[in-house]
């Protein structure tokens, strides 16, 4: 906490080196691998394949989760909200088909058929599609051509003692110098899991299975093919922090791209795709206990998506380097409620009344190396968005609340400027400016009594809705050595028809016990900002520490706190590598959030935390085979705990130990 006050006065650069130069507004997760370098210092990484996505992307900094139960956490960025980022799976747009926000789009993709995960942070040169905030971007990992192996993969199993929650996986590549294939798939099943003291937490156990397809076909040195799926299927999952559970959530994702690349080349890459996904859900009540059901009820939602996208990367001289994309999706999203009172007929409710959006957008980007110390980056994207309802009976739905044309047609203008100078080989300072646009989501426009367990409203949509913008300034700076790496960042989004939900007090809500009914409206204005730093200390040739430190701040134009503005967060770690041991004690804390408005949108205070986990691992090389052994011991001390975004303030898990094995061959 200390080092979160010294260093916010400092600059900071969150800079990432890709193939031609840095890429100086995201960051990037690795989640396999045996090693990697970050930063110029090399850390050795435990078995991620068997983690939840949550624990990968919880380690993210400036990243926190929505954590309504023990599966599929919703993560945001910097206080955003989830309609404020964009979140693709591979370039491919795909969004949730819960109403309740149940099936982030981040719940169906595994670090098994992950290759590594992906934060833009603002509009920039690796943005996909306009936002505000920019968003995640989950790379699928590819088969390899021509490996060393014709025949290789790996199989595993984990066990964790809090939930009885096991796991199997496996991944198995077949590999020529021409052709490719490589598939994994993993299952999960957890019971209930026990907060502090072993207190156990009703209607938190989750099944799921995913499996994952990747295909790679070399036509020539230069031109590839390749074929993707994607399946995730999910059952029996509980989330205590709601009124109802889910029965099922399935996805499925496949796609069909052409890349070439070429070095040397004016063109020295291009790929083109073409996808389509299917997200199947539905929540129910039927495993609650029946005196807890004022109202039997179920809720299935699909939503569908078909779009392609083509990405060109140009190199024009020794200086500039290009990036010229083009992208198009359309996403038909339907939800419905059936009640079934104890008295009388059951009544049906369209609660997404068969809405469609159609989006075609470009940008264009340039990477500048004006001198060999001053690099400047700078870009723009056009949208068109179109949205509407499709369906005869959508638009007698909403004919309730709204008698104009519900087609809705924006045009959307986003840009950048990102600049950064070497003071000298150990220090650079950076900055930039980005004006950002977004359309609001289908829910927001035609949305139909949305129960929103947080604040306890039932939640309309407005087709009237304005266009969301933002100034987004960011200024930071590094300082590298051999043995230390410091990066602090600086941020703030400044609002102009900030969308939320406002009281309407001549409806009467629909939902058992809800307080009233909330319209989506703009706010004029409002403003998120804060900072982040982190911190990389090689101690010794063993030894090695690292922190991250997230804080942001967010009001309205009445100086009132706005909603899920996550406190002051810091993760600290103390990494030991001694004779192939990998050693790590982990320290999190966060500070109390005071700063809320309960009156606008049904927030509590938070009170700090301080969890500690520890864990060690071993990889054993036995005849070019690999055997990998992983205990960890989460939350050491029982701490009782929640974070101030946990819908509810359920407690998170108490005691865990966890035992991962996986054999690589």
């Amino acid at each position: 906490m200390l080092l979160s006050a010294l260093c916010v006065f400092s600059f900071a650069s969150s800079a990432q080196t890709d193939s031609t130069d840095h890429n100086l507004l995201v960051k990037e997760v690795i989640v396999q691998g045996s090693a990697t370098k970050s930063n110029g210092l090399e850390i050795k990484q435990n078995d991620n394949a068997q983690l939840l996505i949550d624990k990968l992307l919880e380690g993210v900094n400036g990243v926190t989760l929505i954590k309504r139960g023990n599966y599929a956490q919703e993560p945001i960025v910097r206080g955003l909200n989830p309609a404020q980022i964009n979140t693709t799976i591979d370039g491919m747009h795909v969004f949730g088909a819960c109403t309740g926000h149940m099936d982030p789009i981040s719940s169906y993709v595994e670090p098994n058929n992950l290759k590594s995960i992906q934060l833009n942070l603002g509009p920039n040169n690796e943005q996909i599609g306009a936002s505000i905030g920019g968003g995640f971007n989950f790379k699928l990992a590819k088969p390899t051509l021509n490996a060393s192996r014709f025949i290789s993969g790996s199989v595993g199993t984990g066990f964790e003692t809090n939930s009885s929650a096991y796991r199997f996986l496996g991944a198995l590549q077949l590999s020529k110098k021409r052709w490719a294939i490589r598939v994994n798939s993993i299952y999960r099943k957890a019971e209930n899991y026990k907060a502090a003291g072993g207190r156990e937490i009703q209607f938190s156990q989750y099944e799921k299975w995913n499996l994952g397809i990747n295909s790679l076909f070399a036509i020539n040195n230069y031109h590839f093919i390749s074929a993707d799926y994607l399946q995730d299927d999910g059952s029996n999952i509980g989330y205590p922090a709601l009124r109802m559970d889910v029965s099922y959530a399935n996805a499925k994702i496949g796609s069909l791209s052409h890349l070439y690349k070429r070095s040397g080349k004016t063109i020295y890459r291009w790929e083109t795709k073409v996808y389509y996904n299917l997200i199947d859900h539905a929540m129910d009540d039927t495993k609650r206990p029946p005196e807890t059901i004022a109202m039997h009820m179920d809720m299935p939602g699909t939503s569908n998506t078909m779009g392609f996208y083509s990405n060109a990367s140009l190199r024009l001289g020794k200086k500039h380097f290009v990036k010229i994309k083009a992208n198009a999706y359309l996403n038909d999203l339907h939800a419905e409620m059936t009640m079934y009172p104890n008295v009388g007929a059951e009544m049906f409710l369209l609660t997404i009344p068969d809405a469609r959006r159609i989006l075609a957008g470009i940008d264009f980007s340039d990477k500048i190396l004006w001198t060999k110390k001053f690099k400047l980056s700078v870009g723009a994207r056009y949208d068109y968005v179109r949205a509407s309802i499709i369906t005869n009976d959508g638009r007698k739905t909403l004919t309730s609340i709204y008698s104009k044309d519900l087609t809705k047609q924006r045009n959307l203008f986003n840009a950048f400027v990102q600049g950064e100078y070497q003071l000298s080989k150990k220090t650079s300072i950076s900055g930039g400016v980005a004006k950002a646009m977004r359309a609001p989501t289908l829910q927001e426009n035609y949305g139909f009594y949305l129960f929103n367990q947080l604040d306890n409203y039932d939640y309309i949509g407005n087709p009237d809705l304005k266009t969301e913008e933002s100034w987004n300034v960011n200024v930071g700076g590094s300082y590298q050595t051999k043995k230390i790496v410091l990066n602090t960042k600086v941020f703030a989004y400044l609002f102009d028809n900030y969308i939320a939900g406002v009281k309407l007090d001549t409806y009467s809500a629909i939902s058992n016990g809800a307080k009233g009914v909330k319209q989506y409206s703009n706010l004029s204005s409002a403003i998120i900002t804060g900072f982040e730093v982190g911190l990389k200390a090689k101690l010794s040739k063993n030894l090695l520490f690292s922190t991250s430190n997230a804080f942001s701040y967010g009001e309205d134009m009445n100086h009132h706190a706005l909603p899920r503005i996550p406190p002051l967060k810091s993760v600290n770690t103390l990494a030991y590598n001694i004779k192939g041991y990998q050693m790590q004690i982990k320290y999190t804390t966060a500070m109390a959030q005071n700063h809320i408005n309960f009156e606008a949108y049904g927030e509590r205070e938070t009170r700090e935390f301080n969890v500690f986990d520890a864990s060690v691992g071993k990889t054993f090389i036995v005849k070019k085979y690999s055997y990998a052994f992983n205990v960890a011991l989460n939350n050491i001390f029982d701490t009782p705990y929640y974070e101030h975004l946990d819908v509810l303030k359920i407690n998170r898990q108490g005691r865990s130990l966890l035992m991962h094995f996986t054999f690589t061959f």
